[in-house]
Protein backbone atom coordinates (compact mmCIF):
# COMPACT_ATOMS: atom_id res chain seq x y z
CA UNK A 1 0.00 0.00 0.00
CA UNK A 2 1.10 3.20 -0.62
CA UNK A 3 0.02 6.78 0.59
CA UNK A 4 1.26 9.89 -1.20
CA UNK A 5 0.75 13.42 -2.00
CA UNK A 6 1.31 14.19 -5.95
CA UNK A 7 1.92 18.30 -5.28
CA UNK A 8 1.71 18.87 -9.11
CA UNK A 9 -2.16 18.20 -8.69
CA UNK A 10 -2.56 18.51 -5.02
CA UNK A 11 -3.65 15.45 -4.90
CA UNK A 12 -4.23 12.55 -2.16
CA UNK A 13 -2.77 8.78 -3.70
CA UNK A 14 -4.16 5.93 -2.11
CA UNK A 15 -2.36 2.54 -3.80
CA UNK A 16 -2.79 -0.90 -3.53
CA UNK A 17 -0.94 -3.80 -5.80
CA UNK A 18 -1.42 -7.94 -5.52
CA UNK A 19 -0.99 -10.76 -7.39
CA UNK A 20 -3.82 -12.69 -8.31
CA UNK A 21 -3.96 -16.65 -8.04
CA UNK A 22 -4.03 -16.13 -12.59
CA UNK A 23 -0.26 -14.47 -12.27
CA UNK A 24 -1.93 -10.89 -13.42
CA UNK A 25 -0.52 -8.14 -10.97
CA UNK A 26 -3.36 -6.12 -10.26
CA UNK A 27 -3.01 -2.10 -8.95
CA UNK A 28 -6.25 -0.39 -7.20
CA UNK A 29 -5.96 3.46 -7.00
CA UNK A 30 -7.72 5.92 -5.46
CA UNK A 31 -6.96 9.72 -5.72
CA UNK A 32 -8.81 12.87 -3.95
CA UNK A 33 -7.47 16.15 -6.81
CA UNK A 34 -8.09 19.58 -5.87
CA UNK A 35 -11.20 20.79 -7.98
CA UNK A 36 -8.79 23.66 -9.51
CA UNK A 37 -6.48 20.81 -11.16
CA UNK A 38 -9.63 18.59 -12.87
CA UNK A 39 -8.99 19.40 -16.21
CA UNK A 40 -5.39 19.24 -16.20
CA UNK A 41 -5.87 15.35 -14.31
CA UNK A 42 -8.45 14.25 -16.87
CA UNK A 43 -6.31 15.37 -19.48
CA UNK A 44 -3.29 13.19 -18.03
CA UNK A 45 -4.90 9.69 -16.70
CA UNK A 46 -6.72 10.05 -20.31
CA UNK A 47 -3.27 10.17 -22.02
CA UNK A 48 -1.99 7.37 -19.50
CA UNK A 49 -4.82 5.49 -20.44
CA UNK A 50 -4.65 5.44 -24.11
CA UNK A 51 -0.63 5.38 -23.74
CA UNK A 52 -0.81 2.11 -21.49
CA UNK A 53 -3.63 0.84 -23.48
CA UNK A 54 -1.82 1.06 -27.02
CA UNK A 55 1.54 0.99 -26.27
CA UNK A 56 2.17 -2.01 -23.64
CA UNK A 57 1.98 -5.35 -24.37
CA UNK A 58 2.11 -6.46 -20.88
CA UNK A 59 -1.04 -3.87 -20.03
CA UNK A 60 -4.48 -6.15 -19.59
CA UNK A 61 -7.28 -3.82 -18.29
CA UNK A 62 -7.08 0.47 -17.33
CA UNK A 63 -10.07 1.23 -15.78
CA UNK A 64 -10.76 4.28 -14.00
CA UNK A 65 -13.90 6.30 -13.08
CA UNK A 66 -15.52 9.33 -10.72
CA UNK A 67 -16.71 8.66 -7.33
CA UNK A 68 -20.68 9.11 -7.29
CA UNK A 69 -20.30 10.43 -3.95
CA UNK A 70 -17.05 12.93 -3.72
CA UNK A 71 -16.50 15.28 -6.45
CA UNK A 72 -12.62 14.94 -8.23
CA UNK A 73 -12.36 11.90 -5.53
CA UNK A 74 -11.08 9.01 -8.85
CA UNK A 75 -11.20 5.37 -8.48
CA UNK A 76 -8.35 3.20 -11.00
CA UNK A 77 -8.07 -0.73 -11.35
CA UNK A 78 -5.57 -1.75 -13.54
CA UNK A 79 -4.43 -5.18 -14.42
CA UNK A 80 -0.55 -6.05 -16.19
CA UNK A 81 0.77 -9.60 -16.73
CA UNK A 82 2.87 -10.07 -14.29
CA UNK A 83 3.99 -7.81 -11.26
CA UNK A 84 6.87 -7.07 -14.40
CA UNK A 85 4.28 -5.58 -16.53
CA UNK A 86 3.53 -2.99 -13.84
CA UNK A 87 6.74 -1.89 -13.45
CA UNK A 88 7.63 -1.47 -17.06
CA UNK A 89 4.41 0.14 -16.90
CA UNK A 90 5.87 3.27 -14.59
CA UNK A 91 9.10 3.63 -16.93
CA UNK A 92 6.91 4.81 -19.77
CA UNK A 93 6.65 8.70 -20.47
CA UNK A 94 2.91 8.50 -20.42
CA UNK A 95 3.10 7.47 -16.66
Amino acid sequence: TTDATNKNMGSAISAEGYIHRTGVYCVNVNISIKADRREDFLEVIRNNQKGTMDKEPLALEYTWGESAEKRNTFFFHEKYKGRSGFVAHQRTKHF
